[in-house]
């Protein structure tokens, strides 16, 4: 037997003698928890650094039911527009246009069944790696271990490192110790580049990121025994380039789900259950498009509770 068709009017009769009606039939969508999990900034497309304008194609992941797209900056300032295309429920190909607008995130209103290009705008700022350099100063009086303390929020705690100088080095064998001592450091050498003339100590940050304002590089007179003296303390060193970090963007899904039936009014979904209880969530209806027709529920989709939509066809 074949399902019933609400499309091809069927008619029952009525107690009007020669008027007939269309009969109409109840549907229950069901979403099983499982696929009903939170909105994930990153679902579809991890953060990615926008160069050029370009095109992503491979490693987009698909959300388990018909979700709304979602996408994210990583830094005030970013623009363009993000192009998503894919399909809808019945397999139509679909796309939706989102305006980047810096940190804030942005949700599209049509219900993707599939993702399959996601379109990039072009970066809006040049990624620089951040530049931090120090001084060395005074000669030796004393022969022995010189104090050098790098701090940077890239470490779980300051880097303090015993730098052998000798007696009578003056500011330019005072640096090269401390860089030589640096570039050994297993932290140090993993997050930056160790380099500088004459009197400089110089780190250069191997990524590029949003700067550190807690990047600091202190030389001081070691203490205890075997500790040097002469010395001079460079409390504080300079930032003398700022770091920048690349423009990003990631593309997710967001807490609207898709539903498989083009309605003319939102009054046709005439139960809305979340996790088994009455929701008073939006449905948007659209009787042209399928993807426009969507449920976006009050409560919180965390993969635990299931959705039951029951509609009038």
């Amino acid at each position: 037997m074949y399902p019933y068709n609400h499309k091809r009017g069927q008619t029952i009769q009525t107690d009007a003698p020669g008027v007939s009606v269309d009969r109409f039939f109840g549907a229950r969508y069901h979403i099983a928890a499982a696929d009903a999990v939170a909105a994930d900034a990153a679902g579809i497309m991890a953060a990615t650094n926008l160069d050029v304008a370009k095109s992503i194609t491979t490693g987009l992941s698909q959300p388990a039911v018909p979700r709304n797209a979602q996408i994210d900056g990583n830094v005030s300032g970013i623009t363009g527009n993000v192009k998503v295309y894919g399909t809808n429920m019945a397999g139509d190909a679909i796309d939706e246009t989102l305006a980047a607008n810096g940190t804030t995130n942005v949700v599209g209103a049509k219900a993707f069944a599939s993702f399959t290009k996601v379109d990039l705008p072009a970066k809006v700022h040049t990624a620089v790696k951040q530049v931090e350099t120090a001084t060395a100063a005074g000669t030796v009086t004393t022969a022995g271990n010189a104090l050098v303390t790098v701090t940077s929020a890239l470490f779980e705690e300051a880097e303090a490192i015993d730098v052998p100088v000798e007696l009578d080095d003056d500011a330019a064998a005072i640096a090269l110790a401390i860089r030589t001592a640096l570039a050994a450091n297993a932290n140090v050498a993993e997050h930056f580049t160790v380099s500088g003339e004459t009197d400089a100590v110089i780190l250069t940050a191997k990524l590029e990121a949003a700067n550190d304002a807690t990047l600091n590089i202190a030389i001081d007179d070691g203490t205890g025994e075997g500790a040097s003296e002469g010395v001079t303390t460079a409390a504080t060193s300079a930032n003398t380039t700022a770091g920048v970090p690349h423009d990003q963007i990631s593309v997710g899904w967001g807490d609207i789900f898709g539903l498989p039936y083009l309605l003319a009014a939102d009054e046709q979904v005439i139960v809305k259950l979340f996790d088994k209880t009455v929701d008073t969530g939006t449905v948007v209806a659209d009787d042209d498009e399928l993807e426009k027709n969507t449920f976006d529920p009050n409560g919180f989709p965390d993969g635990l509770k299931d959705i039951d939509l029951y509609i009038l066809v």
